[in-house]
């Protein structure tokens, strides 16, 4: 068997592995979270994403405007392609685990609650949020012309919806921010908002998701 027909063997099985996913629990244990961020952090040297930035990402993807198949995210998670994993046995923990999280965190979306996201902190406790950003921009990008009315009203306003994670993201890319520091109480307060406001990005877009999720069903 081919080097290409072993990772499209290996992507199809991870891919049903994730669909197919029956746990229950809302919230991912201790356990699993060490396992997800570990396997992560294993494979960081293959462009994997960590933690913070792929619970970014996974935001972006759930309340998108536009539905994105998980054939095409999950590779990007991983680095640009499905892993081989070692046995079913990890397999089933990673996928699970990724389908798990995403779960939990359209459930509290979905009922209009706040869900409050996976950020590392500095030896002082703080919190920068800037690659949790980049992870939801990374989301936005895979949809990105469904994204565009609500980026451009966020540009021009202090209150549009994305301006907390633009501000966040363009401090995170230099070119962007000319290295300029959000100052710390202004950033926790970007942070605050952030957060506040992703359930109302996920009600903004409920209709058209829905919309566009019955559409592409029948393709």
């Amino acid at each position: 068997m081919s080097d290409n027909e072993n990772d499209t063997e290996s992507m199809l099985k991870a891919l049903d592995d994730f669909l197919n996913h029956k746990e229950t629990s809302p919230k991912l244990s201790n356990q699993q979270l060490d396992a997800l961020e570990h396997y992560l952090d294993s494979h960081a040297a293959q462009n994997a994403m960590h933690m913070e930035v792929l619970d970014g990402f996974l935001c972006a993807l759930i309340t998108s405007p536009s539905p994105v198949h998980a054939e095409e995210y999950l590779p990007v998670i991983f680095g640009g392609k499905m892993p081989e994993f070692k046995s079913q046995e990890e397999s089933d923990q990673i996928m699970g685990a990724l389908a798990q999280h995403w779960e939990h965190i359209d459930s509290i979306l979905k009922r209009n609650d706040e869900y409050y996201p996976f950020l590392y902190a500095d030896p002082d406790g703080k919190c920068s949020a800037n690659e949790w950003a980049y992870g939801f921009i990374l989301g936005m990008d895979m949809r990105r012309d469904s994204w565009k009315e609500m980026v451009e009203a966020s540009k021009q306003s202090e209150d549009g919806l994305l301006t907390p994670i633009l501000t966040l993201y363009s401090e995170y890319i230099p070119e962007i921010s000319g290295s300029q520091t959000i100052p710390a109480e202004e950033r926790e307060e970007i942070v605050t908002k952030m957060i506040s406001n992703l359930p109302r990005i996920y009600e903004h877009f409920e209709e058209t998701r829905e919309k566009n999720r019955q559409t592409s069903s029948l393709h």
